[in-house]
């Protein structure tokens, strides 16, 4: 609906226009001189809340907890703390970069014996890269969040692999592999619950039988997901209780969570519950793996359609590892920090296709916006999609051009140096067009990730291309995208070949 429905709007109505949808009065706004009063730093509380109550969402629960789905100020905020407080460390960067490093290792693992297993020579290996990388993302997630390797990328591979007695080398004997595999299966059927919830009355879930069965179904997902976190705290606690020493080098989110709960010398003086950590927990598994993978499979399509930003984005990677094979290559937050033109090839991609579309505020009291006052249950869409694409704030906006990010910040001195061509198509972002870029939302209910979700796409475009040669298998074939609550890339079907052996 989003991607067709709203942009439709804006062509008809203009910058701010008035439709009703599930029952609630909803003013779309896509002028950026708009967005003071609800994306500005300032504490406007009666604009925090991010998402609509509906009663049906009680019936899946953690309506109320975390942030996400928490509208309720003052326990949001000490979530947040523990949230910063724990992934803002440099050892939690550190560690999660590490855990992308190794599990790309993995990945290389997997597409290796892919390509051998081929019946010709062809270093050519043809996949269809959106499952690779959202099961990445999600072992990825995995990890970060609780420490436990997960198994997806595995699970996966197994499936090129029914007759193991072929092959030499076989993951199905893991018995962790299930339980892993059923956990990621069940997020993916949370997050759609979460939309069946939203969109449908109690009374059709409660007595109509279709509805009935099908909130069952995302029913005991949730229940599978509640007790797996249940059982990992439980046994994270256990540790921290008998075996503190061994807690000391993990980094992982649960661990931080749980040590400042257990730690005299913390700064932070309120007190989780093991329901708050399980909320918080749910949050980056339901965000960290899917608005990474789809923005990861957008770029490399633009990557792929632009030769001229592949060579340069060889360059850059080259210049930085010069001398580095994939056996040896090692990313660090200082390598990252060199990688200027990829940074801009992740911010272009999030401008042409970005992962949240529209941005939802929610007025719980009567409010002023835009010039106008309106009623408290006001919900206001920003429709950040058709912003990126407006020649207003953006030169040639259907052009995919990392240059106007990679120059913004450089001196005169190295201007002089441009072709005409970035010269023409430099689009520095001015202080008064500061909303015309909205990747991870704004005002304080911005994602706290943001940064870890940078240094994880870094990581793993450097990676790719410092390993692989990309090309896509069709060029004249159009991204395939759906947007609903997110966009979401439905395939990207591309060809890969180790770059040892170009």
């Amino acid at each position: 609906m989003t991607d067709v429905y709203l942009p439709d709007l804006y062509q008809k109505y203009g910058d701010i226009c008035e439709f009703r949808l599930g029952g609630y009065r909803r003013i779309l706004l896509t002028n950026t001189d708009y967005f003071d009063d609800l994306l500005s730093p300032s504490k406007n509380l009666a604009l925090f809340t991010k998402n609509e109550y509906t009663s049906a969402l009680d019936m899946i629960g953690n309506f109320g907890r975390g942030m996400f789905l928490n509208n309720n100020y003052e326990t949001w905020k000490i979530n947040k703390s523990f949230l910063l407080q724990s992934i803002s460390t440099p050892d939690f960067n550190k560690e999660a970069i590490k855990n992308t490093n190794e599990l790309f290792k993995e990945l290389d693992v997997y597409w290796n014996l892919l390509r051998k297993s081929q019946p010709s020579n062809d270093d050519w290996l043809e996949i269809d890269f959106l499952p690779w990388v959202n099961r990445f993302m999600t072992d990825n997630t995995s990890i970060i969040a609780t420490g436990e390797q997960g198994c997806s990328m595995k699970s996966y591979y197994n499936t090129f692999n029914s007759d193991k007695s072929k092959h030499e080398t076989s993951f199905f004997d893991d018995p962790e592999l299930y339980d892993s595999d059923k956990f990621a299966k069940s997020i993916l059927d949370y997050k759609k619950g979460l939309m069946f919830f939203y969109f449908n009355h109690p009374l059709l879930i409660r007595y109509v039988s279709f509805f009935k069965d099908k909130a069952n179904s995302f029913l005991k997902s949730r229940d599978y997901i509640m007790k797996t976190l249940n059982n990992m705290i439980e046994r994270r606690k256990f540790d921290f209780a008998n075996t503190p020493q061994k807690l000391k080098s993990k980094h992982d989110l649960l661990t931080l969570l749980i040590t400042p709960n257990n730690d005299a010398k913390s700064k932070v003086t309120e007190s989780l519950t093991d329901e708050d950590i399980r909320a918080l927990l749910l949050d980056v598994f339901l965000a960290g793996s899917d608005t990474t993978s789809n923005t990861l499979c957008c770029m490399i399509y633009y990557i792929c359609r632009n030769p001229h930003v592949k060579q340069k984005l060889f360059d850059e990677i080259d210049s930085v590892f010069p001398n580095y094979s994939s056996d040896t290559l090692f990313i660090t937050v200082d390598y990252l920090k060199k990688l200027k033109y990829c940074e801009a090839i992740i911010k272009e991609t999030s401008r042409m296709v970005p992962a949240l579309p529209v941005l939802k505020r929610v007025a719980s009291a009567e409010c002023e916006v835009a010039g106008y006052k309106w009623p408290a249950k006001t919900i206001f869409q920003i429709n950040s999609a058709s912003i990126h694409m407006n020649e207003k704030y953006w030169t040639n906006p259907t052009a995919f051009n990392p240059e106007r990010f990679y120059l913004q910040n450089d001196s005169d001195e190295f201007n002089d140096d441009l072709s005409k061509f970035e010269k023409e198509n430099k689009n520095p972002i001015h202080d008064k067009d500061k909303y015309s870029l909205i990747i991870f939302g704004g005002g304080i209910r911005i994602c706290p990730g943001k940064k870890l979700a940078m240094l994880n796409m870094l990581t793993f475009m450097t990676l790719l291309f410092k390993n692989y040669d990309v090309e896509l298998i069709d060029m004249e074939a159009p991204l395939k995208t759906h947007t609903g609550f997110i966009t979401i890339c439905l395939e990207l079907k591309i060809k890969i070949k180790p770059r040892k052996s170009l």
